[in-house]
């Protein structure tokens, strides 16, 4: 079972009674209320389409019934590992749960370095930020990493058949995946398998910098002949 993650209120939303579990306060500026508003709608949208309630979904996830209530009504701004457990749980990109409105032109859109839907870990030291412009399906989903001097994040498995490809921006990565164990300077590159559990590590002095894109192969890789 997926371990239960904790969320941060958003300031400026109406506050209620804290569900067991939640610490910590992150600054809810736009970018957080615009997540929390579009995590909001898409888990609700998700959940009803599979057919759970929310008692269902928190055993199969392993999150607080609280905390899922909190999220679809746009109460709390969700951390990193919340999405990934939600991911996981109902087998869908990470990005299904993040997207905003669907665009249904293919006109240019561009996104400002101060834009960007942010997820962060507990401690804020590991943040990710969505650089994908909308929840278009066409687009890559792409994501702004950095790590602080220190920090290790251990990721859980995502679902079957996902796959991560880094190139390092800034500073030093060290990733481990299954059988893989790297160390990444500027400039160098990885793919791999990540529906294991994996780890970032920044073992330098100074900020580590990525650009990570997801990929799901499931539905396009052909199947191995009998």
């Amino acid at each position: 079972m997926l371990q239960a993650m904790s969320a941060d209120l958003c300031p400026t939303a109406p506050r209620t009674a804290e569900p067991a579990g939640l610490g910590g306060a992150l600054d809810c500026d736009e970018d957080g209320r615009e997540l929390a508003a579009a995590v909001a709608t898409n888990l609700a949208r998700i959940r009803t389409n599979s057919c759970l309630d929310v008692d269902t979904l928190a055993e199969w996830s392993g999150l607080p019934a609280e905390l899922l209530s909190a999220l679809e009504a746009g109460r709390v701004v969700p951390r990193l590992r919340t999405l990934w457990a939600l991911a996981r749980t109902f087998e869908v990109p990470l990005g299904l749960l993040i997207s905003g409105s669907r665009f249904a032109d293919a006109s240019p859109r561009v996104l400002r370095a101060d834009r960007g839907r942010v997820l962060a870990s507990a401690d804020g030291r590991f943040r990710s930020r969505a650089v994908s412009t909308a929840g278009d399906p066409r687009e890559p989903e792409v994501y702004e990493v950095s790590l602080a001097p220190a920090c290790v994040e251990e990721a859980a498995a995502h679902a079957p058949d996902t796959f991560e490809h880094i190139i390092v921006v800034r500073g030093t990565l060290v990733i481990r995946a299954a059988e893989l164990n790297a160390t990444l300077h500027p400039g160098d590159a990885v793919f791999f398998k990540a529906d294991g559990p994996h780890a970032y590590e920044n073992p330098g002095g100074e900020e580590t910098r990525l650009h990570l894109t997801m990929t799901y192969a499931g539905d396009w890789v052909p199947e191995a002949p009998a």
